[in-house]
């Protein structure tokens, strides 16, 4: 057993790691006779300096050697060491594994727990061995920042920004900011807590404010975008390294989700705000009877029920009889319930109903009639008004928008929808943020700190004027490049050009992988996690261990699972069950599927995450893609395709991925004991 260059390996040894079945002294022993191996024993209670002294004492000089962290839970256990090994002695993140011995420890008998770590160290230490190191360079970026939109987010967050000494161009769709109150009535005027927001934004002097402006064309990548904003003064270009999005939503009256049309007695929400708040106060005698339809055209959300909530209390103390027929409806917003129990105490007369009532105009009014789900007979009711919701969407320019920055859509109309890897406003492109309305329906005070988050992202991205960024982690062979372009169109990052060969960004990569595993001619090398590392690991599968299973992780969802996995007390996996960390599942390529068939593997798992929650956008889609495809070529080679299988996963379900990988090692024993019938 020889390893491709010397490795540095480091027991985390204390009186905790005597536990269960492990003599971790003849582990490392066994670790030390390997070729090309040092062994150091370091308690990771000791106290910093003197870890630091046996470090230093152990570690080579000069270039650095890939190094092997052994322990329970070494990323909690070990994290002093870790950041002496990253921080003081400058070790390449890429050179450095770390081996999590709770995977040997859940086998009860000693003789395998100690195979099982003996596989776990080495498969490390092969990997890391074949890894390369990782350059980091500074690069240069503006330092000036595009926040974009009409809402209190987008002033926020360039009052934020140019608190922060950054130069802000702030450009809105209107000739005025239009921000929208969610959930409060229109007409409405600010708080007066807010009033002091816009004033700050009109008179901070590093906020240029461009009216009717519109996006036309966004070019370059994080810390050096160029883009190209047609006003109402004519087109310009702006170099920024920056941009924001937070366009303010728009409503619109849901006539047809009831198959609707406005009429006299037919308002919309916005109408009836008009009649109930308007200065000076106009007749409202015709309005008698008051009926609301809210979430029974579609769903609806906390804010619209707040407005019709708002509306109908006013009504009440005007003495009108006021219904309320409610469908789907959220009410998880501060004080909403509390809103909805005042106005039943206020005389509202509530339905809670499946299905829109049946809304036939008359001379003299609407009448309304429905399945009463309390007397379970047919009631009627007369209105004088009827007034329809209004649906919280995104701006009309978000259509035209979105394929410009490479980001989303998302119904309805959206910028981007929820995923939990986009919090703070982060997209899936480095340098382009959406916060507040831009990305989805929230309260005020949610938008507001999305657009300070926002904000602080920006700083790390452009403060000092440089951003440090690996260097060249994907590389194009421009030999091998026939500018297909198909990396540049499947990057979920924005992260790829080209001039005559494909390019990639330094800055923009976030190193998915999805490049390197699709280019039909292998152009492109992913030296943070190569072909070889992981052919190098299935090569070196230790034979006493099976059945032998497979399963390929995504790093932001099944490997967090399954870390979480080991740690409970129901869950042993199969002995020969060994797991790779993907940094996307969409970095899973054919090679891997079939070589781990090749080795050995009675079955292979494809973990991703769930639909929509892929922080590559689409890797999720790309890791399913590819597992049909080898799944098809072993119908072909005439083995069962159930042997390859792919599933989502979240991060928070540790118990699922146990039951998973149980119901399926059960159906792969049930096509063994077939085959050798």
């Amino acid at each position: 057993m020889k390893f491709a260059r010397l490795v540095e390996i480091i027991f985390l040894y204390s009186f905790e790691t005597d536990v269960g079945w492990f003599d971790f002294p003849e582990l490392a022993l066994w670790t030390a006779g390997l070729s090309q191996t040092r062994v150091l024993a370091l308690d990771p209670a000791l106290p910093e300096h003197e870890q630091e002294e046996r470090l230093r004492a152990f570690l080579l000089k000069g270039k650095g050697h890939p190094v092997v962290l052994v322990g329970l839970d070494p990323l909690w256990r070990g994290r002093t060491t870790i950041d002496l090994l990253l921080e003081k002695f400058r070790l390449d993140p890429g050179l450095l594994a770390l081996v999590d011995l709770y995977e040997a420890l859940q086998y009860p008998q000693a003789k395998y727990v100690l195979i099982k770590a003996q596989e776990l160290i080495y498969l490390a230490a092969t990997r890391v061995a074949q890894a390369h190191p990782t350059e980091i360079q500074d690069f240069p970026v503006s330092s000036r920042v595009l926040v974009w939109g009409d809402s209190f987010a987008a002033c926020q967050a360039a009052l934020e920004l140019a608190q922060q000494d950054f130069e802000v161009i702030l450009a809105a769709p209107g000739n005025s900011f239009g921000p929208v109150l969610p959930g409060a009535a229109l007409p409405e005027t600010p708080p007066p807590d807010l009033i002091p927001l816009l004033t700050q934004v009109r008179a901070q002097g590093l906020i240029q404010p461009l009216w009717e402006a519109s996006i036309t064309d966004l070019a370059g990548g994080a810390g050096n975008f160029t883009v190209k904003i047609e006003t109402a003064a004519g087109p310009r270009a702006e170099r920024v390294g920056a941009v924001i999005l937070a366009p303010e939503f728009r409503l619109t009256p849901n006539f047809a989700g009831y198959g609707l049309s406005p009429q006299p007695r037919l308002l919309s929400q916005t109408q009836l705000e008009a009649l109930l708040f308007s200065e000076p106060e106009t007749d409202q005698s015709h309005l008698g009877v008051v009926a609301f339809l809210l979430g029974l055209g579609g769903d609806t959300c906390p804010q619209s029920l707040r407005r019709a909530l708002g509306s109908a209390s006013s009504l009440l103390l005007r003495n009108h009889q006021v219904h309320l027929f409610l469908g789907q409806a959220q009410v998880a917003a501060p004080g909403l319930e509390q809103a909805l129990e005042s106005a039943l105490e206020a005389g509202l007369f509530l339905y809670k109903l499946g299905d829109a009532p049946e809304i036939v105009p008359e001379d003299d009014g609407i009448r309304l009639g429905f399945m009463d789900p309390i007397l379970l007979r047919p009631v009627e009711i007369q209105a004088d008004v009827v007034v329809v919701e209004e649906d919280y969407q995104g701006a009309p320019e978000n259509r035209s928008l979105s394929p410009l920055v490479q980001v989303g859509p998302a119904p309805p109309q959206f910028l981007q929808g929820e995923n939990v890897h986009h919090l703070a406003g982060v997209t899936s492109r480095q340098g382009i943020f959406v916060v507040g309305p831009g990305h989805g329906i929230m309260e005020l005070h949610g938008s507001l700190a999305e657009a300070k988050a926002a904000a602080l992202e920006v700083r790390k991205l452009l403060d000092q004027g440089h951003n440090r960024a690996p260097k060249a982690q994907a590389t194009v062979d421009r030999g091998r490049c026939v500018l297909c372009l198909t990396c540049y169109r499947l990057c979920p990052h924005g992260a790829i050009t080209w001039d005559n060969r494909a390019l990639i960004r330094d800055l923009d990569c976030q190193g998915c992988g999805l490049c390197a595993s699709e280019c039909p001619n292998n152009a492109i090398y992913f030296r943070s996690y190569s072909d070889e590392q992981v052919f190098a690991e299935l090569e070196n599968l230790d034979p006493r261990l099976h059945p032998r299973i497979i399963a390929f992780m995504c790093q932001n969802s099944a490997w967090i699972a399954y870390q979480a996995a080991l740690k409970l007390e129901q869950g042993v996996l199969p002995l020969g069950f060994t797991a790779f960390k993907l940094p996307c599942a969409g970095k899973i390529s054919l090679d891997y599927i079939m070589r781990a068939f090749i080795m050995g593997a009675a079955g292979v798992l494809v973990l991703a995450c769930h639909p929509e929650n892929c922080q590559s956008h689409r890797g999720n889609l790309h890791a399913h893609w590819r597992t049909e495809h080898a799944q098809a070529l072993l119908v072909e080679a005439g083995v069962d395709p159930r042997r390859v299988l792919f599933q989502t996963l979240a991060a928070n379900s540790p118990q699922d991925l146990l039951k998973e990988i149980d119901q399926w090692c059960a159906q792969l024993r049930e096509m063994d004991e077939a085959v050798l019938k």
